[in-house]
């Protein structure tokens, strides 16, 4: 066996033991509906959760919804990756900046950010503007916080090289810094992608009547436990997804990482 066959045997494997558990549950799952042991009305059976989810991409609904949610968290994202890379770059060049900023991103690292919902929805209605700014609070944080840990962790070296060559300071940032730090700001966007994905969820429960949160809103006003369960299938594909190719381009990115 060639060492590229080894590879695609060892890659299976490994795959088909991490389905093993989850495929093991779904059809207990199965079972147990089938024998009436789980009421239909509060845990349908996985058939009749996966023909809820085929008649929700049918309706066309499913597409609509999906596109929403999804141009909220890109637009979430880019003002709070904005922000947070603001703030950490600053407060990476200046110390006195972070002495600021720290403890007040910290404050607000501790709140919940569906405790901020109430008053984001006070001060800017439940319009598309809250749906945004409470996707963007669950970007910045992390992407602050990494991107202010990866500046200070950057080599001693570096730095009094560009003291010996005098270099200035948007040259410094752009030449040493951000170039060093890139990976560990790269883990913050990773982080804040998911938070947001999932903050839009919440968003989208304040009002409204397009997006996923909205979706399952509606599903549960109606009682449609299945369509819960599809679409909280749906989430958890996408966020995975999103995580995956945000991994695959962090490891061909930063090869030299892996050792």
């Amino acid at each position: 066996m060639s060492e590229h066959q080894r590879i695609v045997k060892w890659k299976v494997l490994d795959l088909l033991n991490s389905a093993f558990i989850p495929i093991l549950l779904v059809l207990t799952w199965q079972l147990l509906s089938g024998l009436g042991i789980l009421d239909e009305l509060f845990l349908p059976s996985p058939v009749k959760c996966f023909r809820a989810l085929i008649d929700l991409a049918k309706s066309g609904m499913l597409y609509t919804d999906v596109l929403v949610s999804g141009t909220r968290v890109l637009w979430g994202c880019l003002w709070g990756i904005a922000l947070g890379l603001l703030l950490g770059v600053l407060s990476g060049l200046y110390p006195p900046l972070a002495r600021i900023f720290e403890p007040i991103v910290d404050a607000i690292r501790q709140i919940s950010v569906y405790a901020w919902i109430p008053l984001i929805v006070l001060w800017f209605g439940i319009g598309e503007t809250s749906k945004v700014i409470i996707i963007a609070r669950s970007v910045v944080v992390p992407v602050y916080l990494n991107c202010l840990s990866g500046i200070r962790d950057v080599r001693r070296e570096y730095t009094e090289l560009a003291e010996v060559l005098e270099l200035s300071k948007p040259l410094y940032l752009r030449k040493v810094l951000l170039p060093a730090a890139t990976p560990s700001i790269f883990t913050g966007l990773r982080l804040s992608v998911g938070n947001a994905w999932m903050a839009v969820v919440a968003a989208e429960m304040l009002g409204g009547l397009t997006g996923v949160g909205y979706a399952l809103l509606h599903a549960k006003d109606f009682m449609r436990s299945d369509e819960l369960i599809a679409l909280m299938f749906v989430i958890a594909i996408i966020g995975m997804l999103l995580d995956g190719v945000l991994r695959l381009v962090e490891r061909r990115l930063f090869k030299w990482k892996v050792a």
